[in-house]
């Protein structure tokens, strides 16, 4: 293999795939190394069902890297789960398939600090249309009446499938009547750029088959993209402040003329920076790092949807679910709450954010419900149903941090969230819980309650109390590398290119200057699709080549 290309990729998650992909698809050609640090995963992505979840959630999992939380000082000490998907697709082959494109008003938001109108809506809603080969048939059509999106807002000719399932739990319905019950709007479409009300999202699986990044982008490679896999990158190559390659944990170097592209994700992509020279001088120094370039922002600014769980015990003979969690489509809800906007909390928020959060597409909270009893590490009794949901935080204000370990690039990097450590979290949290235990008591639920699964009461201290030891990651990290303006608060500039330094971009969730709220993955996809129109432009490579229907892997 030759050991020289025009770009390399780092990384083959839902961003570095798309990004690879449509580089080696411009008319020019380009010669493009995507490089991997797992394997290719063919086999174990396309396990049915809780074949292939307990595949991905294993100890020592190959498609995991299994990462945890240093300890949780606001969450009783835990030390919470960061899984993050390893091999081709990246963490697209490990999630629970729910695609989710979040509220207009937070890319225009994005648009607006970091000056680019790329990041605005009527941009990413083009680059969705590339994205989305959506089927919107729904199993039953008594249930139009709650979800029913619109393909002329979608698209049916994009690279990856999604669907609303070929089957639905028999009690689905009930959770919209509860949610309509305690005064919500019901959403038809919670991906029109507007989430706000109750309804119910799209999964990437289609006839069956799950979609990842790989198997979207990366199944029909043309001959001028080479896929490297179980190749770990050690540290990026520089002369002077310019990336000229990479090189890989066995001490293979791999030079780029013009590009080196990280797409790690929010957690290694600023682990291959400071280990490359690149973020803040203490931090370095305390490895013996050499100092490329000095970056402060460089794995600090971490933010992550954390969410806790409420459960009811119905008196009813249980019924049998069509798939694990994975395999279903899941109704979700996004709400504004006023006890939120009208707490103390919010008012100590800075004037920019609260602004934000009046929009009208920005929520405070999520809930998804069906989710599984082990959330609660609770086992129904034969003779009863377990029906479960869980809080989400939106807008997080907690910013945690991705630090080195050691110098070594086989060595996790240290992860701390600090989930719940500002107080505006923990009020979300605890009105957004209060809110979910009041759709799970809701009439149409009432008379067959036997019993909550949740807090003792519904006081801000027992939730609160609650909270803190039944608290987990919804796995959507974000912000490390942020995307600004300077390089005293960020890392990466509109361009995605790393402050300090030539031919150095970051393309993945960390570039993001705040969380989006939503399941974050379709954002991803996006941002490799913004990536290849702007590295095209700039070096000529003519217009990005959008394929039709995709193919899939074996097709």
């Amino acid at each position: 293999m030759a050991q020289t290309y025009d770009f390399i990729v780092v990384g083959a998650g839902a961003s570095g795939a798309v990004l690879a992909s449509r580089l080696a698809h411009t008319p020019t050609a380009p010669s493009i190394l995507l490089v991997e640090a797992g394997s290719s995963n063919a086999e174990a992505v396309h396990l049915s069902g809780a074949e292939r979840f307990n595949v991905a959630f294993a100890l020592n999992s190959p498609l995991n890297w299994g990462y945890k939380t240093t300890p949780q000082t606001h969450a009783a000490g835990q030390r919470i789960d960061y899984s993050r998907g390893k091999g081709l697709g990246g963490s697209t082959a490990i999630n629970f398939c729910g695609w989710t494109v979040g509220p207009r008003d937070d890319y225009d938001e994005w648009a607006s600090m970091v000056g680019d109108e790329r990041f605005g809506w009527q941009n990413v809603r083009r680059m969705l249309k590339r994205i989305e080969n959506l089927k919107t048939a729904i199993p039953n059509r008594s249930m139009r009446k709650f979800v029913d999106a619109r393909i002329e807002t979608h698209s049916a000719s994009g690279n990856l499938d999604l669907a609303y399932g070929e089957q639905w739990l028999p009690d689905v319905g009930d959770i919209f009547i509860a949610a309509s019950q305690c005064g919500h709007r019901l959403n038809p479409d919670v991906n029109s750029g507007d989430p706000i009300g109750f309804g119910m999202a799209s999964v990437c699986i289609a006839d069956g088959v799950r979609a990842t990044s790989a198997s979207a982008y990366l199944s029909h490679p043309p001959p001028n993209l080479k896929i490297l896999t179980n190749a770990l990158v050690a540290r990026l190559l520089f002369v002077g402040n310019r990336a000229a390659g990479v090189e890989i944990i066995n001490g293979v170097k791999l030079h780029a003329r013009k590009e080196v592209i990280i797409s790690g994700g929010a957690l290694n992509s600023p682990q291959i920076l400071m280990l490359s020279g690149v973020g803040p001088a203490e931090e370095l120094k305390k490895h013996k790092i050499p100092i490329i370039q000095h970056l402060p922002m460089v794995g600090q600014n971490l933010q992550d949807h954390c969410f806790s769980a409420a459960g009811t015990v119905l008196n009813e003979d249980p019924f049998l679910p069509p798939g694990p969690p994975s395999q279903s489509p899941t109704p979700m809800g996004w709400f504004k709450l006023p006890s939120v906007t009208t707490s103390p909390e919010f008012q100590a928020l800075p004037t920019r954010i609260q602004q934000h959060m009046h929009k009208p597409t920005i929520p405070a909270m999520e809930i998804a419900t069906h989710s599984p009893n082990a959330f609660l590490e609770y086992t129904p009794a034969p003779d009863t149903t377990y029906f479960g949901a869980i809080c989400l935080l939106l807008n997080p204000q907690s910013r945690g941090s991705v630090t080195l370990r050691s110098a070594s690039p086989s060595d996790a990097p240290i992860i701390d969230p600090k989930f719940l450590s500002h107080p505006f979290d923990r009020r979300v949290l605890v009105e957004g819980m209060r809110e979910t235990i009041r759709i799970l008591s809701a009439p149409i639920y009432f008379s067959r309650t036997i019993r909550l699964l949740g807090p003792k009461d519904n006081s801000d201290e027992a939730i609160l109390e609650y909270v803190r030891s039944n608290l987990r990651s919804s796995w959507h990290m974000s912000s490390t590398t942020c995307m600004g303006l300077n390089p005293q608060k960020a890392v990466v500039d509109h361009r995605f290119r790393v402050f300090g330094l030539e031919g150095c971009r970051v393309v993945d969730l960390g570039v993001c200057p705040f969380i989006i709220n939503a399941h974050t993955q379709s954002t991803a996809y996006v941002l490799g699709e913004i990536a290849a129109e702007v590295l095209a432009e700039e070096y000529g490579l003519g217009e990005v080549r959008v394929s039709g229907r995709p193919r899939r892997s074996g097709d």
